[in-house]
């Protein structure tokens, strides 16, 4: 029995041929085997999808910077802010409505969102 264990794993997928014969054709052109360019590939999204995350970060962020800002440049008053609050609620309930969201789901939800957040 062999005591070496195997350092890679194959993954097996389909695509379709223009695909194969562009990814063939840019191993080709690199001079790499097609298990190279797409190990490059995932890094190269990983990276991609981080900094996407981290894009979206910097602009909820700045969001939030910005209404602070207006707030101490424009406060409101109590009365303001609770209205805008029911504003807000009553936007939300509509949506909700509109997408068949019911109170049961949120939780639900919230978590599919942040699991997708975290992938």
């Amino acid at each position: 029995m062999d005591t070496m264990s195997r350092t890679t794993k194959v993954l097996g997928f389909s695509v379709p041929p223009a695909l194969f014969k562009e990814v063939e054709g840019l191993a080709k052109a690199e001079h790499r085997t097609k298990s190279e360019l797409f190990r490059e590939m995932v890094r190269v999204y990983s990276r991609y999808r981080q900094q996407r995350q981290q894009d979206e970060d910097r602009w909820i962020l700045n969001i939030i910077a910005e209404a602070k800002a207006e707030q101490a440049k424009n406060p409101k008053s109590t009365e303001e802010m609770l209205k805008e609050s029911e504003r807000l609620a009553l936007y939300g309930e509509q949506q909700a409505k509109r997408l068949g969201i019911k109170p049961k789901d949120v939780n639900r939800i919230i978590n599919e969102y942040r699991q997708s957040q975290q992938s």
